[in-house]
């Protein structure tokens, strides 16, 4: 009996001491925003057997497609990402994965020709998922980040604002900087809204322009003088 007792707990030790190893890994996301996302996941201090083992696991399309999985099975079908990439470091054990994020079920904008900004409604809901790569190396992201945005820490470095929250214990963090010539930033839930000026395109400045009325005029003008030369 006493055999068996100790060998029970000697297996619980050993799930635990692999739990520990799992879990010990750090996990750094940075996000830059402009009109979308740039989203940069840091997995760092990684076990060197689960390292191993996920190596050949894990793609560039592994986050932003378990990314994307979750907000589809939220109802969000605009959603999309673009230019992913990731890099090994066989060194540290750790893994970096980026990408773009976009779609109309994350970002919204609205131009103030008037006021000349653009003022952006960002869903920063997305951060919520759960990736799964293998048995041995998973993220419950929607636990790990649940607080919302509004309550996170909002700093101002250098003209440069940024929400940040990060968890010591858990080893994760995450932080969202804001375009430098942000304006009228705010955070109710998790949507964060703010301003920045609009700069009219070639476009708009030439269908603005009196140019475009004085060649309507011209052509007009053109068709009638040809017109009545064929009719006369």
């Amino acid at each position: 009996m006493r055999k068996f007792t100790f060998g029970v707990l000697l297996m619980v030790i050993l799930c635990n001491i692999l739990v520990v190893s799992v879990y010990a890994t750090s996990v750094a996301v940075e996000t830059s925003i402009t009109q979308n996302f740039y989203a940069v996941f840091t997995f760092s201090d990684i076990n060197a057997t689960i390292y191993r083992s996920i190596r050949s696991n894990v793609t560039a399309n592994t986050v932003p497609t378990a990314l994307y999985n979750n907000m589809v099975r939220k109802g969000y079908s605009g959603v999309g990402y673009s230019n992913q990439s990731i890099n090994f470091n066989d060194t540290t054990y750790s893994i970096v994965s980026a990408f773009n994020l976009q779609g109309t079920s994350i970002i919204n904008s609205t131009t103030n020709y008037a006021a000349s900004t653009v003022t952006y409604q960002m869903n920063t809901g997305w951060r919520k998922f759960f990736l799964n790569v293998t048995t041995d190396f998973y993220f419950n992201f929607a636990q790990d980040f649940a607080q919302s945005l509004a309550s996170w820490n909002r700093n101002t470095v250098g003209g440069i604002t940024s929400y940040s929250y990060s968890n010591s214990t858990t080893g994760v963090s995450f932080s969202f900087q804001l375009p430098s010539d942000a304006s009228s930033i705010s955070a109710s839930g998790d949507t964060l809204t703010f301003d920045v000026p609009y700069t009219a395109s070639f476009e708009d400045n030439l269908i603005s322009s009196p140019i475009l009325i004085l060649i309507a005029l011209a052509v007009a003008g053109l068709i009638v003088y040809v017109y009545r030369r064929i009719k006369g």
